[in-house]
C-alpha cells in the first residue's frame, strides 16, 4: 500500500506544483507582454477555470496520501519529525493560499476594474511564487528524508 500512495503523492505534487510554475513563471509574463497594457481578464479567468480541477484533485490527493504515508511509515527520529513538520507547514501554506485565491482573489478579480485587477493579481502572484517555493522545499525534504 505504501508504494501506490507514494505514486499518488508524487504525481499530485508534480501536477499541482507544475501548474503553479506554469501559471506564475510562464503564462503570466507571456500574456502580460502580449496584452498591450490591458489586463487579460479572459485569459486569466479561462486559465483558472481550466486548471482548478487538477489543482484541487492535487490538494486532496496530497493531503490524503500524506496522511496514509505517515501512518504506514511514521517518523523514526526527531529529525524525521521536524522535517515532516516543515513539509506539513509547506502543504498547509500551499493549500491555504490556493483556497484563499479561489474564494477571495478570483471573485474580486472577475469583477474588478482594470487598475484594481493588476493589483489583485500582483498579490496573487506573490502567493503563487511562495506556493511554488513551498512545493519545491517539500519535495526536496521528501527526497532526502525518507
Amino acid at each position: 500500500m505504501y508504494h501506490p500512495l507514494l505514486i499518488i503523492h508524487l504525481t499530485s505534487a508534480i501536477v499541482w506544483v507544475g501548474a503553479v510554475f506554469m501559471g506564475t513563471f510562464i503564462d503570466w509574463p507571456v500574456i502580460r507582454a502580449a496584452s498591450n497594457g490591458r489586463f487579460p481578464f479572459e485569459f486569466i479567468v479561462g486559465q483558472g477555470i481550466r486548471v482548478a480541477p487538477a489543482v484541487y484533485v492535487g490538494i486532496v490527493s496530497q493531503v490524503v496520501s500524506a496522511i496514509g504515508l505517515v501512518i504506514l511509515r511514521p517518523p523514526q527520529t526527531p529529525q524525521d519529525a521536524a522535517m515532516l513538520g516543515v513539509k506539513g507547514l509547506c502543504l498547509a501554506w500551499m493549500a491555504g493560499s490556493t483556497i484563499y485565491g479561489t474564494l477571495k482573489t478570483w471573485p474580486k478579480l472577475m469583477f474588478a476594474m482594470e487598475s484594481d485587477a493588476f493589483r489583485y493579481y500582483k498579490a496573487y502572484m506573490v502567493r503563487a511564487s511562495i506556493t511554488f517555493t513551498c512545493g519545491i522545499v517539500a519535495a526536496v525534504i521528501g527526497h532526502f528524508c525518507r
